[in-house]
């Protein structure tokens, strides 16, 4: 399909606008990748391209002809459009506006006999989110929920964060928590949450089953109706004086012990 194509020098661009609300999140179903490598991952993964902007300081004359086919427009920008319209403050030369995965519940689960769901409770920070998702999939995630209150995986930086896995892993934004609880329920999955204070090791835990893992900010924690309505609260042995983890590397060492556990 050959894009509708059109080189713009005018920063008052419509098309120019419209990128800049999806950087600020006023185009719910729209998400802003930046650069060649997350711009590659995203047509990799099918997304569709709505919109793609390249200016000469992109020099990948490939990925140049696979927008030209696939976005539906295609913008010839110079490099002061280029820094309008980005979310950067040194922009890459590359920039695509994507439609946002549809995900539904069952995505989550994919085809496992044993699906393993990571929830993330309360994570605010998008670059801490976005690197809980990438690990999430590293360590062979069925899918992952991002609850209300926290960032919104498909913003730019979150997108950024998980170097293009929100493009492939079943991500579900917006969950309060007695859905959570419910979704676990419904889909006999163990709720396994993550608490400094729990009985029980990490090593301990029984992560062949299928599971939703729950993990909150460092901060704030996770939700008080998640610890009532855990199953399991698993703790990662600290040295003190260290009496807490980024959510991230939590999330890291909770995800290949379940790996290590289902080999």
């Amino acid at each position: 399909m050959a894009s509708h194509r059109r080189t713009v020098t005018s920063t008052r661009n419509p098309v120019v606008q419209q990128f800049r609300d999806v950087a600020a999140g006023a185009a719910p179903d729209l998400l802003l990748a930046e650069g060649v490598r997350l711009v590659h991952e995203a047509l990799e993964a099918g997304l569709e391209v709505v919109a793609a902007a390249m200016s000469p300081r992109c020099a990948d004359p490939e990925l140049g002809d696979r927008l030209r086919q696939t976005a539906g427009t295609f913008l010839d920008c110079s490099e002061d459009v280029m820094a309008r319209l980005s979310a950067l403050d040194a922009p890459p030369g590359v920039a695509v506006l994507l439609r946002r995965p549809r995900v539904d519940e069952p995505d989550l689960l994919g085809r496992e006999v044993a699906p393993l769901v990571v929830v993330a409770a309360g994570v605010r920070d998008p670059g801490n989110l976005g690197s809980l998702l990438r690990t999430a999939e590293a360590a062979g995630a069925s899918g992952a929920v991002t609850m209300s209150g926290g960032a919104d995986p498909f913003r730019d930086k979150a997108v950024r964060g998980s170097m293009g896995s929100v493009f492939r892993l079943p991500v579900l934004h917006g969950m309060p928590a007695d859905r959570v609880v419910a979704f676990a329920r419904r889909h006999r999955l163990v709720l396994v949450v993550a608490d400094g204070g729990g009985d029980r090791v990490h090593t301990e835990v029984d992560f062949r089953r299928p599971l939703a893992l729950v993990v909150g900010a460092e901060a704030a924690g996770v939700p008080p109706e998640l610890l009532r309505a855990a199953d399991v609260r698993a703790r990662i042995p600290l040295r003190p004086p260290v009496d807490s983890l980024n959510v991230a590397v939590a999330a890291g060492v909770l995800l290949f012990e379940a790996q290590r556990q289902r080999r």
